[in-house]
């Protein structure tokens, strides 16, 4: 079969899957209590399926146009959705000011029919993590330019993390009916992956790999299906997935990032430390910072663990002061640090405005580590409605279960976080192995 043939074989499978979500979605829901509250830790990532090549020197350009032609709303867009690249790439918020400021410029030299600003806006709202405003402008834009296929991505995105899965699936169709192409097959395979068909996750990455034409789309499909490996303690293909996106992007933070881990998880650790280092210097993300600390917590040199958690402190509080408050994430670093009164808090502010798989199992680690292990296991039983195979998800519920005194359920929930991927966390793992030989072992 010609290569062309193959690549419409497979398109044409993961058209046919993703009608299926909409059935696999209506049944995961199904049975859901009144009080039953509905997420890397997957969290639907940032858009970068738009390869930019250098965004910095892109911004320079578009700066040069618009000196030269002010007026030019296009430019204006072109440079805000640059400025957000920017940001993505450097883990620096404060380009975001400078981003809602060209969307804004665009719009007031082109109110009318301006989609391209929208959308702008819609994802800027989604890097705030802001995303009922994310979902209302992607909706403003689909009104002024109904085949937009960006809209209809940054649209996914939101509903997603709204936690209202069968309107994204349905979006997502529309889109892959628009415009089967890379931002479409990422986001078919984040929503196969959320309900544990790692398989036809694949099989989407698959599809965007083979449409990738530059080599940052490329990259992008390599780090996700060695996500997927990962996830499932596959390290040999981990590590080759890594590797190839590396040999198209050198120096991809994200992509160095999954070396590590694969590193550490193999008992390599002065080459996960090198790696690690590597990454936050390249890009020092809230929750790089936190896995480098937890590495040298993990390895008993307490004293520079310490330095990357006032990082990673410092970092948070960045975000924030640029109106991107890093929720999720926060939860979590806090609940695992010590600070259970701000994680609860961060949870709770986080639930009031998404109700994703992620923000559940966020939220009732939260409650556990605050000693609410009652309220907690019916929002960890919701992280996993539709199904989603994550070995953090199943630990937390499985402590959660523990604690409350249902050693069956912890006993299971424990295997099958173990099962799943061994090494899944430096700091978690070795308490899910602890735990559940006090338990009698593997059920």
């Amino acid at each position: 079969m010609s290569r062309w043939g193959r690549r419409a074989r497979r398109s044409a499978a993961v058209l046919a899957l993703s009608g299926g979500l909409v059935l696999g979605a209506g049944l995961a829901v199904q049975g859901v209590g009144d009080d039953g509250a509905p997420a890397a830790a997957l969290a639907v990532p940032a858009d970068p399926t738009v390869a930019v090549g250098d965004p910095a020197a892109a911004a320079r350009s578009l700066q040069q146009r618009l000196r030269r032609l002010p007026g030019d709303w296009q430019a204006w867009a072109s440079l805000g959705n640059a400025y957000v690249q920017q940001s993505a790439l450097t883990a620096d918020p404060t380009w975001y000011s400078k981003a809602e400021q060209a969307f804004a410029r665009s719009l007031q030299e082109r109110s009318d029919g301006n989609d391209a600003a929208l959308v702008g806006q819609a994802g800027l709202a989604a890097s705030r993590h802001d995303f009922a405003r994310a979902r209302s402008i992607a909706e403003q834009a689909l009104e002024t330019n109904p085949s937009s296929a960006a809209a209809h991505a940054v649209l996914v995105d939101a509903l997603v993390e709204l936690g209202e899965d069968d309107a994204a699936t349905d979006v997502l169709r529309r889109l892959l009916e628009l415009r089967p192409g890379i931002p479409a097959y990422t986001r078919a395979s984040y929503l196969f992956e959320l309900r544990g068909d790692h398989e036809g996750a694949r099989l989407a990455l698959d599809e965007a790999l083979g449409l990738a034409v530059d080599p940052a789309d490329a990259a992008f499909a390599h780090r996700y299906l060695g996500e997927l490996a990962w996830g499932t303690g596959d390290l040999p293909e981990a590590q080759r997935q890594f590797e190839a996106g590396l040999e198209r992007l050198p120096g991809s933070a994200p992509l160095l990032a999954g070396l590590a881990r694969v590193a550490a998880a193999r008992g390599e650790t002065e080459l996960a430390l090198r790696l690690w280092t590597d990454v936050v210097q390249r890009l020092p993300e809230p929750g790089y910072l936190s896995e480098l600390g937890d590495l040298y917590a993990a390895l008993g040199r307490q004293a520079e663990a310490q330095a990357q958690y006032a990082v990673v402190d410092a970092t948070v509080q960045l975000f924030r002061d640029a109106g991107a408050d890093p929720d999720l994430e926060h939860v979590l670093y806090a609940a695992d640090h010590g600070d259970a009164a701000g994680a609860l808090a961060a949870a709770q502010r986080l639930w009031t405005s998404r109700k994703s798989v992620h923000a559940a199992d966020a939220y009732a680690w939260a409650l556990h580590v605050n000693g609410r292990s009652d309220q907690a296991l019916a929002l960890a039983r919701e992280a996993q409605r539709l199904g989603t195979r994550s070995a953090l998800f199943d630990y937390h519920r499985g402590m959660i279960e523990l604690s409350l005194g249902d050693r069956a359920g912890a006993r299971r929930s424990l295997t099958s976080a173990l099962a799943l991927n061994p090494a899944f966390s430096v700091q978690h793992a070795p308490r899910a192995q602890q735990a559940l030989a006090e338990l009698g072992g593997p059920s």
